[in-house]
């Protein structure tokens, strides 16, 4: 309940920031998400990240610079890992977890030259997020101990992200967002549930690709040119 008060006073700052203030500028986001836990898969020791979910969010940003933005999101994301049936139809398994995730990041706009032509529609991003589990389920099969699962969770979540936007218009842009969780998802510590016994640094770690839409109502301001006053003739 204490995280859920924290979420919805950071909405209402959103809005009271946004509203008055012209400084900042205020929108929303949705796409979908493909992910895995590294470690998770009960086949093999590869990543194939085949747990497809959704997110959806709000967020807020403001000019620091010419070309660099500083941007606050509050966002549902659904993260995970799946291992799909063999040939047999057996081996199904599937962990779902779903955060409030709270992303702060810096954008940067950049410039190229493709074919002789300016580009000058991209932004890349990078940052930190800090979330909070607020849903998990396990599916597989009897080789599993499902009953117990929830205990093997890590429910707080810091994640590293980096990303690039395309911006269609000053309002909206695409969004292709890369992020790996700084504390493992799955507990190191913890007896092992059936997944992969695999000794690497990103053990347990979740790993996320976003692909979203994102909306600012509000654009940046544009700017007037002065006005001229000629003087009147004497």
């Amino acid at each position: 309940m204490k995280f859920i008060r924290y979420i919805l006073s950071i909405t209402l700052l959103f809005c009271f920031t946004n509203y008055y203030s012209q400084k900042f500028n205020a929108g929303f986001s949705a796409g979908l998400t493909v992910s895995d836990i590294d470690g998770a898969d009960t086949r093999d020791a590869d990543n194939d990240f085949h747990k497809v979910g959704f997110t959806a969010g709000a967020l807020v940003n403001t000019q620091l610079t010419k070309k660099s933005i500083l941007q606050l999101e509050i966002n549902y994301i659904q993260k995970g890992s799946l291992q799909p049936p063999d040939s047999l139809n057996n081996g199904y398994f599937k962990i779902a977890l779903g955060y409030v995730e709270i992303p702060i990041l810096i954008k940067r706009q950049i410039y190229f030259t493709w074919k002789q032509k300016r580009i000058n529609k991209l932004d890349i991003e990078f940052g930190l997020s800090y979330g909070r589990m607020v849903y998990n389920e396990v599916v597989g099969g009897t080789n599993y101990n499902l009953a117990s699962a929830s205990q093997y969770y890590n429910y707080n979540d810091v994640s590293a992200l980096l990303g690039l936007d395309y911006n269609f218009t000053k309002n909206i842009y695409f969004c292709f967002r890369y992020s790996n969780s700084l504390i493992p998802t799955i507990k190191k510590n913890n007896a092992n549930y059936g997944t992969q016994s695999i000794n690497t640094i990103n053990k347990g770690n979740s790993m996320v690709f976003q692909f979203s839409f994102k909306f600012v109502l509000n654009g940046k301001k544009q700017e007037t040119a002065p006005v001229s006053v000629t003087p009147l003739s004497q």
